[in-house]
């Protein structure tokens, strides 16, 4: 069994009064966003597979309006 930790996909900044953490949980497969000040946790998707999670993280990226 190995510890796999959850992977950073990096931020989304001041999108709803906040800077916004992405991340994946491989265990779960849950995609989110967590607020740096608000520390309110967003459920973005469900991804099976970093790959998946990662291209998800990008369009996020790079379009926050669409999924906040």
């Amino acid at each position: 069994m190995s510890n796999v930790g959850n992977f950073p996909f990096g931020w989304v900044r001041d999108v709803r009064s906040d800077n916004w953490q992405l991340i994946w949980d491989p265990k779960t497969n849950i995609f989110i966003a967590k607020g740096a000040s608000t520390k309110k946790v967003l459920e973005l998707g469900e991804l099976s597979n970093w790959e998946d999670a990662k291209a998800f993280a990008d369009k996020i990226i790079n379009d926050p309006a669409s999924y906040f």
